[in-house]
């Protein structure tokens, strides 16, 4: 099956624009800043109705940068945690920009974007531990960023995903927050590389085995086979008592294993997982929503799943 029209004119401008995405032969550095520049393909300025600010969590040596989108409303607002993709190495909240303030735009919600701390400099646990605290920190400071404590959701794409999915089991396990949902956008939340997405979509613009091969061996400091559930979701021994599940998928995504899987452990145990897999769609597509009627279907699918869950109205206005 061939990539939707939208997504493929959305690919043609990147590699017209970036060169080859998915590629290894650059340094980790060049990574990263290429992965900022996807979010020069798709920037648009901030409708009216949207307050965007910058902050930080202070912890011990180091800080969390965190940027808030928050529609113009008064009084405490249902609030998204939201944590960047970027293969564990790489991404942003500035690189996911344009994804998170859409979120807030087109849910009502309040969104957090964090940036945690990335491998390899530093490996896990250090980004799951500063997505949970960043969770807990919403919690404790409600009064401050004015979230409503009794509705709060996690949600991450990509390796985002892999700490959203670890944030809830967290949660549980550590009396943490109530999560009303976790969210989780073609996730990592496996270290098999042999499923047959990995093997079958071998030509994903954005993401290939190999490179997953070397994002996970940074995130994991090459143990691969690892039972730690917080460090893999899908290796954990008890998904039971977790909040309901919204998986976001692509049907040309290496990563589509993961997600489908996942959600498969998520029912067996008992906890509701909703699931959708985009039709043509690739590995980071949520990008490409002005591109693709389909990537604009399913982001307004995954909104409609996050007001829901949150107890939130039509917006007044979509963005």
């Amino acid at each position: 099956m061939a990539y939707d029209s939208g997504i493929q004119a959305y690919v043609e401008q990147a590699r017209q624009t970036l060169g080859n995405m998915a590629g290894l032969k650059i340094t980790l550095s060049q990574r990263r800043t290429r992965a900022d520049q996807y979010a020069a393909l798709v920037r648009e300025p901030y409708p009216a109705f949207l307050e965007v600010s910058d902050t930080y969590i202070v912890k011990p040596g180091y800080e969390i940068p965190v940027r808030i989108y928050r529609p113009k409303r008064s009084g405490p607002l249902p609030t998204i945690v939201y944590l960047h993709g970027g293969s564990f190495v790489a991404g942003s909240p500035q690189g996911h920009d344009f994804i998170t303030a859409s979120l807030a735009c087109n849910t009502g919600a309040q969104v957090l974007s964090v940036h945690y701390r990335r491998a390899p400099e530093n490996p896990y646990p250090a980004p799951t531990q500063d997505a949970y605290d960043a969770l807990c920190w919403a919690l404790e400071e409600a009064e401050l960023l004015n979230v409503d404590p009794e509705r709060i959701a996690v949600a991450g794409d990509s390796a985002g995903g892999n700490l959203a999915a670890a944030c809830a089991l967290m949660a549980r396990d550590k009396n943490g927050p109530a999560l009303r949902m976790q969210a989780l956008i073609y996730p990592t939340l496996d270290a098999d590389l042999d499923t047959p997405s990995y093997l079958n979509n071998t030509e994903d613009a954005f993401l290939t085995r190999d490179a997953m091969t070397f994002a996970l061996n940074a995130f994991l400091e090459n143990d691969l086979s690892t039972q730690d559930g917080y460090a893999l979701p899908m290796r954990a021994a008890d998904h039971s008592r977790l909040p309901p599940a919204f998986m976001l998928l692509a049907d040309h995504d290496p990563l589509l294993d993961d997600g489908l899987r996942y959600a498969e452990k998520l029912r067996a145990a008992g906890t509701d997982a909703q699931t959708r897999v985009g039709k043509g769609m690739i590995h980071g597509f949520l990008r490409a929503r002005r591109f693709s009627e389909v990537a604009e279907s399913e982001f307004q699918a995954l909104c409609d799943a996050l007001r829901e869950a949150l107890n939130l109205p039509e917006p007044a206005q979509r963005w």
